[in-house]
């Protein structure tokens, strides 16, 4: 009667520490999710203050203007685009084509 007590409470302890094992495995799974989802959103949230700051510049007339001459070469009618290449850039193309 002894031996089979203990061979039962020895099983039981065996399933119990699987179960054990199998939750601390499930606990640091859980863990290291929070932690990628907890660094994406900091992420998103770094993204979410930039772009509003940039859609609050964007908002004054004068920065709008100034952003789409810059971007896309944009010039009003009856203006003239001057591009200026800066020196070291004229020499160095200048250095290939010669080579």
């Amino acid at each position: 009667m002894k031996i089979a007590a203990i061979i039962g409470l020895s099983i039981v302890l065996i399933i119990l520490g699987v179960q054990a094992f199998s939750f601390v495995r499930q606990v640091n799974q859980l863990n290291a999710a929070y932690a990628s989802a907890s660094a994406e959103l900091t992420k998103a949230k770094v993204q979410e203050a930039n772009l509003q700051d940039e859609q609050q510049y964007l908002a004054d007339p004068a920065n709008l203007e100034k952003e789409l001459r810059a971007r896309f070469n944009y010039v009003n009618p009856g203006e003239k685009m001057i591009i200026i290449v800066p020196s070291s850039t004229l020499s160095a193309s200048s250095a290939a084509v010669s080579d």
